[in-house]
């Protein structure tokens, strides 16, 4: 994993990945085999993401109660402000349902600047299993921590999750975009998990991918993407770049959701022949001449 401070990121930013790293090992620790990473903390830890994140987050199994999901996340917040020298760490649990708990850290460095983040929890539903595994996570040496293993969505279902939030109606991050870019970069597929998805699903996906992600202007990815990525990265980025990527992206979305369309198609058929032999079968299996 890179060190920020190699890469020309501030303190804050630097303090912030920091604690979010101890926040996911002391995670790990207290409750790691029902928790997964998600996000960008996610691509970070298994992708080798060059974007820092502003929050972190996870999915949960349901069978974990409310409060113990509450004081493992405080426990574990302390840890990240005590380890990272925060002066005057405070935590709070914003929001506390049953589907999901969202807690945040804010404190002081040594400098005076004031740092804050957030840790959220979903719980509302299983987590997809069959696509997590386990990561070993070395954090940069500066950081004194020793790896730890974590639990994360691996690359092809990083790219459906990431799919799914560029496509909500009501959601437009450029960080999408980035994201789905670098998992196109490592070869990741999701077309397999997307053919879980209805024809008509997939038909908006296909059809809708590039007028969606074209949202996510330049302008809006300088404001709320750029000062996480590191400068030497950034200075790449323009309004061409930009475009050029968010066609890609479009181009390999559309590609997937076809191909989640082929495979849902060719499991109909193949259901439909096994259909079609149950009769055959069951007459085969029938008594002659009454006979047993």
């Amino acid at each position: 994993m890179y060190d920020p401070a190699e890469k020309g990121f501030d303190e804050a930013l630097r303090a912030i990945d920091r604690a979010q790293l101890v926040l996911a090992r002391e995670l790990s620790h207290s409750a790691g085999s029902r928790l997964v990473l998600k996000g960008g903390m996610a691509m970070r830890c298994a992708v080798g993401s060059m974007r820092l994140t502003k929050d972190i987050d996870f999915d949960r199994s349901p069978g974990m109660t409310r409060a113990a999901l509450k004081g493992q996340i405080n426990s574990a917040l302390k840890s990240a402000a005590a380890l990272t020298g925060l002066r005057s760490p405070k935590v709070d649990i914003t929001k506390d349902t049953d589907t999901t708990c969202r807690a945040r850290l804010a404190g002081v460095l040594a400098s005076g600047k004031s740092v804050r983040f957030e840790v959220e929890v979903s719980g509302r539903s299983e987590p997809d299993w069959p696509h997590v595994m386990q990561q070993t996570v070395s954090p940069p040496a500066r950081y004194t921590m020793a790896p730890f293993v974590v639990q994360v969505y691996g690359p092809q279902m990083l790219a459906a999750i990431k799919i799914f939030a560029a496509m909500s109606a009501n959601r437009n991050a450029p960080r999408d975009l980035l994201d789905l870019y670098d998992l196109l970069g490592t070869g990741a597929n999701p077309a397999q998990i997307l053919s879980a998805l209805s024809l008509d699903e997939l038909q908006v996906i296909a059809q809708e991918a590039l007028g969606k992600l074209t949202l996510s202007t330049f302008e809006l990815a300088q404001q709320e993407l750029l000062p996480f990525i590191a400068p030497a990265h950034r200075a790449q980025l323009d309004v061409s770049r930009w475009e050029t990527m968010t066609l890609e992206v479009a181009q390999a979305v559309g590609q997937w959701a076809e191909q989640a369309v082929g495979l849902k198609q060719k499991a109909t058929q193949a259901q439909a022949q096994v259909q079609a032999l149950e009769p055959a079968a069951v007459q085969a299996s029938a008594p002659r001449d009454g006979h047993v």
